[in-house]
């Protein structure tokens, strides 16, 4: 048994030794230990025909809608939030949230159709995450909303010249920040294991689903997340978990658009979906969370890649943000 300090106090943790289980629980002041977490660069990813966007460009229906520039600057700056949370040591206290984490769960990676990236904290650090913010290299810069922060980099001149890679943000004629962005949200809590996120009240977390944050895969680099995703996403998004749904909301226009809903399965034609497998011969070790292979599954029914998370049982067997494929079978 090792007792761990969370700031939600102190936490009794078993561990099975032979299987480094603990390589998946986030410390506050360290990042992934890449010696220890499955390498997710070494392993085969979807090779995605990006749209030649140079600027912005509002997406339609489930197309991909980042150029590799613009995805490739959504990752740099999730790095950046990163480097801030480890620096604070707060790296156990912030986590993949909203559509960023249900990209996690059912594509490894940001929805293919998705063009931002939602991150989440305690509302009690904010003070502290915007100083080190604006300490961050001159090319990042940030802006302040009521609920949430946003960090981007400094924009790009529209006399610039810019093609399909530039990293880099643009900027907008009717509001003040420029995008690709992170959103920083956070929650505010209104009693012990529970809490409310501060730009939509109407959302509501269950803390006991949060903490202790554990890592999970986004793209090429492990984050923290919630520990019961599928339960947390399942109160948070409770009338589309089955479903896949267009963005109602460009980011690159800062403006809503038409959206739709279509059962994930027929997507599979256009995109990857995760299926979760249970890993036989594993027994409980970390109160109920246990070992899952999650196999990245395209078109045809193969499995591109596998990758082992540790989850709840009930949500390894859960439908929810995932899309099982007719031709797929778990090992």
């Amino acid at each position: 048994m090792i007792w761990f300090y969370s700031k939600q106090g102190f936490m009794a943790l078993i561990f099975d030794t032979h299987d480094q289980k603990n390589a998946y629980l986030v410390m506050p002041d360290e990042g992934p230990n890449p010696s220890s977490l499955p390498n997710l660069a070494s392993i085969s990813w979807p090779h995605h025909s990006r749209p030649n966007f140079t600027r912005r460009s509002v997406g339609t229906g489930f197309e991909l809608t980042l150029s590799k520039g613009q995805h490739n600057s959504l990752e740099r700056l999730l790095r950046g939030v990163e480097r801030v949370m480890i620096s604070l040591k707060l790296q156990d206290q912030w986590f993949l949230a909203a559509g960023t984490l249900v990209g996690s769960l059912r594509h490894h990676e940001i929805i293919p159709w998705d063009d931002d990236v939602d991150v989440c904290v305690d509302l009690r650090h904010r003070k502290s995450i915007q100083s080190a913010l604006q300490n961050l290299p001159s090319e990042f810069r940030t802006y302040a909303q009521s609920g949430r922060d946003k960090l981007y980099f400094r924009p790009i001149s529209e006399n610039e010249t810019v093609n399909s890679s530039t990293i880099g943000s643009f900027n907008y004629s009717h509001v003040p920040w420029a995008w690709p962005f992170i959103d920083i949200l956070y929650f505010r809590r209104i009693g012990p294991d529970t809490a409310v996120e501060v730009m939509w009240e109407s959302k509501e977390y269950d803390l006991k689903q949060v903490f202790p944050v554990m890592y999970r895969p986004f793209g090429q680099h492990w984050y923290p997340a919630p520990r019961n995703p599928v339960s947390l996403l399942s109160t948070y998004y409770s009338s589309s978990k089955h479903l896949c749904m267009s963005t109602a909301y460009s980011h690159a226009a800062e403006r809503s658009i038409p959206s739709s809903s279509v059962p994930c399965g027929s997507l599979f034609n256009q995109h990857a979906f995760v299926q979760r497998c249970p890993v036989a011969g594993y027994k409980r070790t970390w109160e109920r969370l246990q070992f899952c292979d999650e196999h990245l599954v395209d078109g045809s029914g193969r499995s591109m890649h596998k990758i082992r998370t540790l989850l709840d049982p009930a949500e390894i067997e859960s439908s929810f943000f995932a899309a099982k494929h007719a031709s797929f079978s778990c090992p």
